[in-house]
């Protein structure tokens, strides 16, 4: 699968009032593969914003390379800069004018053509339910209608990397789960995305691939079945029957009451259990560590 995204011993130190230096990003390298939805998780002050400054041509890496579908980010920033779309957190608007004003102005910008352009912003304000605002001004939007053009901002032009930095932060249940829609199914069409969230249980459910990160340094990465069985004591799926005296599943013990069974692929693994006892199947449950645990015991202090 081809990189859409490498990152190699980049670096980025900030001085502040008092002339101590601060490095926010630590020689950090990873890689993010065409076509994915990766995942970049830390506390506050991890370095996480720093990074997409610096993925985005908007800072300067004190030292190493990026590149963005083979190109340098930094000596080709006027090209890369065309390939992303960026999501900031912080919630940001052209007051004055409409929604179709605000969209029709990033898309000239981002060079669509002329006759795409309404089209295109039609479909984006149906995909995030925006068309009845379509003549309203931005400022008069709610919250959540301003998070929504922030993300139909970034989509305008279809970038080949979509970042959506806290993109659901402060938002209702509906429109998360609308967010996650609009994320795989642009997945879906080959966009790579990567996903910054404090919302562990939003990387579970979207991320491919997730890495965490900690006063500037990657401290873990990897699929998350991968991370999970560095943390998991008792990688295991638990389950009770009604009907004892039947053929049990290979590798499956009775522990008291109930039986065990060792998770290699937890998704694979519930899908042969619930297939072979069918409707004896009392309950079942896992006890792999979350993604929550994970985060917390490497980021405690």
């Amino acid at each position: 699968m081809a990189k859409a995204l490498i990152i190699q011993n980049v670096s980025k130190t900030f001085k502040q009032e008092n002339n101590k230096s601060v490095k926010a990003v630590d020689d950090v390298s990873f890689e993010i593969k065409e076509g994915q939805i990766f995942g970049l998780l830390g506390p506050n002050g991890a370095g996480k914003s720093t990074l997409i400054n610096l993925m985005s041509g908007v800072m300067v890496p004190d030292q190493g390379t990026m590149t963005l579908f083979g190109h340098d980010i930094v000596k080709e920033s006027l090209i890369t800069k065309q390939m992303i779309g960026i999501v900031p957190q912080d919630v940001v608007i052209e007051a004055a004018f409409t929604v179709e004003e605000v969209l029709y102005y990033f898309a000239g910008m981002y060079g669509v053509p002329s006759q795409q352009r309404e089209k295109r912003i039609t479909q984006i304000l149906e995909d995030l339910s925006l068309s009845e605002k379509r003549k309203e001004r931005s400022r008069s939007l709610s919250g959540g209608m301003k998070r929504r053009l922030m993300i139909a901002k970034a989509l305008v032009h279809r970038p080949k990397l979509l970042i959506l930095d806290e993109p659901t932060a402060g938002v209702d249940v509906a429109l998360r789960k609308k967010t996650w829609e609009l994320v795989r199914r642009l997945n879906q069409e080959g966009t790579t995305i990567l996903f910054t969230t404090h919302y562990l249980e939003e990387a579970e459910e979207l991320c491919d691939f997730i890495t965490l990160i900690n006063h500037g340094k990657i401290i873990k990465q990897g699929k998350l079945q991968e991370l999970q069985k560095g943390f998991s004591s008792q990688n295991l799926i638990y389950f009770d029957l009604f009907d004892h005296n039947i053929q049990q599943l290979s590798g499956v013990q009775r522990i008291g009451h109930e039986y065990e069974y060792p998770v290699t692929n937890l998704s694979e693994d519930l899908e042969a259990i619930t297939k072979h006892y069918g409707a004896n199947l009392k309950s079942i449950r896992n006890e792999a560590a979350s993604l929550e645990k994970i985060f917390l015991e490497l980021t405690k202090s």
